[in-house]
């Protein structure tokens, strides 16, 4: 049987170690279930806030989520646990026509971008949300 050297073997328990960890850091918390029910693609922010502007949405300063007509799409948080939010935790999710915003980022014009492009706005209290997920219906 063929020795190991302690240096190899620090490399594969570090290895090892690395593996488990970024396991650990791809958790998620799913907080909704959207379905676009719209006659084409939609764009869909999740904000930490209620602030969402021309300029924020011109330069895509967001988490984003490209959703095909009658398609669904899962919305999550990563790294945490929704039932230890307090009350006033909560995720705020735009929901934007697509055809209208790639307008005007190609025009690059970012005034009017929200008004023209903006459909709804859904805010999700995060410690009421349970499994399985609602679904929130786009059209």
């Amino acid at each position: 049987m063929k020795k190991i050297s302690y240096n190899r073997l620090q490399i594969i328990i570090l290895l090892e170690i690395m593996c488990l960890i970024s396991c650990a850091y791809d958790w998620h918390s799913g907080i909704a279930l959207i379905k676009n029910n719209t006659t084409s693609r939609i764009l869909i922010s999740k904000q930490p806030n209620q602030l969402m502007t021309d300029s924020i949405l011109f330069n895509e300063r967001f988490d984003e989520y490209w959703i095909d007509k009658g398609k669904f799409q899962k919305l999550s948080l990563p790294n945490t646990v929704l039932s230890s939010k307090p009350d006033s935790e909560k995720a705020y999710l735009y929901v934007f026509n697509c055809d209208s915003v790639d307008k005007y980022q190609a025009l690059k014009k970012v005034r009017g971008i929200m008004k023209s492009a903006f459909i709804r706005r859904i805010e999700i209290q995060l410690n009421k949300v349970k499994e399985p997920l609602d679904t929130i219906y786009i059209k």
